[in-house]
């Protein structure tokens, strides 16, 4: 009988975005580009607040980076496209390389991922 490996490794990731920051990037189209996904864009899209769409990119942002210190390098080594984050039918952000958890406050944007992988 073959065994399978079932022993990994939980990587957990964390990053902070200050949004004042990001601002100006709501309204950048080519910027949104480099960051979101086409299927996150559409998702960035259908917001109307621009308050909703500055939490939204913040939140990618955060989660993506988060995603990049859970797998041990930097996130020049992770391309923004590469990780994807849509929602499910309550809006919980869901990613199919990670758990994610994002969460807003005042000017900030935080996102906690972990990641599997076998050892």
């Amino acid at each position: 009988m073959e065994h399978l490996n079932l022993q990994f490794q939980i990587k957990p990731g964390t990053d902070i975005v200050y949004m004042p920051r990001f601002i100006d990037k709501v309204d950048d189209a080519r910027w949104i580009t480099k960051i979101l996904t086409p299927k996150e864009q559409t998702l960035f899209y259908r917001l109307q607040s621009p308050k909703r769409r500055l939490e939204f990119i913040c939140g990618r942002f955060a989660a993506k980076e988060a995603y990049s210190k859970a797998k041990g390098v930097g996130i020049g080594e992770i391309d923004f496209l590469d990780v994807e984050i849509l929602a499910d039918d309550l809006g919980k952000p869901v990613s199919e390389c990670m758990n994610v958890s994002i969460s807003h406050d005042q000017d900030y944007a935080l996102a906690m991922v972990i990641v599997y992988e076998n050892i």
